[in-house]
């Protein structure tokens, strides 16, 4: 057993019986009252991991290489049940469906299609393309950046502007670039980030307990800085890279929110589609840091797309990630249903 925490600790799930398994969504990994989606996408990952590792363990196809998920209505912290559709069955490749409902209601509330096989074992035509990142990631110091927290072009983002409604961001360390580093042609849509993992639930030393594995990558192509909030709260956004005092972020937010007490975010960014696509195992221990660059080709009547990619510290390509998403009002995130009432969509 790994001594460091991973996505497997966060995400335990139980089976019931050999197609359903269940497992509880937790307040921490929240956006407001919703579970944050790639913490959502991460439990159907595991989901679909456990269920060929304990009901087809014989075809050895452990490992989720592409997924297609459609977040059809809101989730909800609390007990959830997924339910597996053997697809197609095949030696090489199989292909399940999931669906994930709640409170005893069979209506569906994400589903996917999630593409399994045993990448260790993978064998096949393999050619260089050559591809990059362009324009290029700025150099890091890692081990500097592990010690004092900054280098000569990233940062630790400090205090969340909004850290009662964006739970979730609470259990990573984020190393973002410094404005003063920032090229002047790099636009707004396009954020790069280093991210380590450190869980609330491990305490004040939390930085350095957790490590990415496959089973995180859900969740690591959709927990940054939203790239909208660049656009509408500059300040606040670069505040968290350049201030260190939580209280005077409290004044920077608290100006420009209106609010002396616990201002609100304005938005909330809901995931309607995430499509994700694995290039490459991480080690079964984990690594420490990754790289994620995201960028937005287009921001219209509150709908957005986001491209991201996960980078490892030798520079490999580890996945890529296509999401289709809404900016909604704050507001239509902490309005819930009650018990017993039927869900609606997300809109």
């Amino acid at each position: 057993m790994s001594p460091y925490t991973t996505f497997t600790d966060v995400c335990p799930i139980t089976p019931i019986s050999s197609h359903q398994y269940a497992v509880e969504l937790k307040d921490e990994w929240c956006i407001g009252t919703v579970p944050n989606g790639g913490y959502t996408t991460c439990n159907f990952l595991i989901a679909a991991r456990t269920h060929m590792q304990t009901t087809h363990p014989k075809l050895n196809q452990p490992n989720p290489f592409n997924l297609h998920l459609e977040f059809l209505r809101r989730t909800a912290v609390g007990h959830a049940l997924f339910t597996v559709r053997d697809v197609k069955l095949g030696s090489r490749i199989s292909n399940l469906h999931l669906t994930l409902s709640q409170n005893g209601d069979p209506t569906p509330i994400v589903e996917g299609y999630i593409t399994m096989t045993s990448i260790a074992d993978e064998r096949g035509l393999s050619l260089p393309t050559s591809y990059q990142l362009l324009p290029p990631r700025l150099p890091a110091d890692l081990t500097l950046l592990a010690s004092t927290g900054e280098d000569a072009n990233y940062r630790r983002r400090g205090q969340e502007p909004f850290p009662s409604f964006r739970r979730a961001a609470l259990n990573v360390a984020l190393y973002l670039v410094k404005p003063s580093a920032r090229p002047a042609s790099r636009p707004k849509s396009l954020n790069d980030q280093w991210i380590r993992f450190a869980p609330r639930s491990n305490g004040p030393n939390a930085l350095g307990s957790g490590r990415w594995t496959n089973d995180a990558l859900g969740f690591l192509v959709d927990l940054f800085p939203q790239i909208i909030e660049q656009y509408i709260n500059p300040v606040a956004e670069d505040a968290t890279i350049t201030v260190d005092d939580p209280a005077e972020m409290r004044k920077i937010i608290s100006k420009i929110t209106g609010s002396e007490t616990e201002p609100k975010a304005r938005y909330w960014y809901p995931t309607l589609s995430l499509t994700l696509n694995v290039k490459k195992l991480l080690p079964e221990e984990g690594v420490d840091w990754l790289f994620v660059r995201v960028k937005a080709k287009k921001i219209h009547e509150g709908r957005f797309d986001l491209d991201v990619e996960v980078w490892d510290e030798a520079g490999e390509l580890v996945c890529s990630s296509y999401h289709a998403s809404l900016a909604l009002d704050s507001s239509r995130n902490i309005t819930r249903n009650g018990k017993g009432v039927k869900q609606q969509g997300k809109l």
